[in-house]
């Protein structure tokens, strides 16, 4: 079962990202729906690269492709993290730094093992698809309980300047 398991992982993640992001496109609110979309995008791209380019991801050197990945990943992430009226968003900008930082060991790390990049660099994202499906369950569950709530934080007014003269 373990065997069977493992060697399936990548198309069971797939499957697991797109439901996640069916049900944010269904039952979600903005960040919910913003956060899935980032994480079907980072899917799509690389399987993009895989299929049109034939790129395979290597452990051994540092992936270029999976860093410009992460890379945007980060930056999507923390922009929701920033934005967003909860606290979820924070967790998954915080696992795709785990991620990001993972290709800063391999360059600074020279015997650092395929393995421990590997899992450095892939494993947050099981735990991004799972805090995910978390926030989505918190969210339904508010919802349904309290009523809506907003999406986004405001932004702080400008208050007018006084003028000395």
């Amino acid at each position: 079962m373990m065997q069977l398991l493992l060697e399936n992982r990548a198309g069971m993640q797939k499957i697991c990202v797109l439901l996640v992001f069916l049900w944010a496109m269904w039952r979600g609110g903005g960040p919910e729906r913003a956060s899935g979309a980032v994480l079907l995008g980072m899917v799509a791209v690389h399987m993009a690269f895989r299929d049109v380019f034939g790129f395979e991801s290597v452990y051994l050197t540092l992936d270029p492709v999976n860093f410009l990945i992460d890379t945007l990943g980060l930056v999507a992430f923390v922009l929701i993290a920033l934005k967003a009226n909860r606290f979820y968003p924070m967790v998954l900008a915080a696992a795709q730094l785990v991620s990001f930082m993972g290709h800063f060991v391999r360059i600074m790390v020279e015997p650092v093992s395929s393995l421990a990049y590997y899992l450095l660099t892939a494993m947050p994202f099981w735990f991004q698809i799972f805090i995910l499906a978390g926030g989505m369950a918190r969210h339904v569950y508010r919802n349904a309980s309290m009523g809506s709530y907003r999406d986004w934080r405001l932004i702080a007014p400008q208050l007018p300047r006084s003028s000395f003269g």
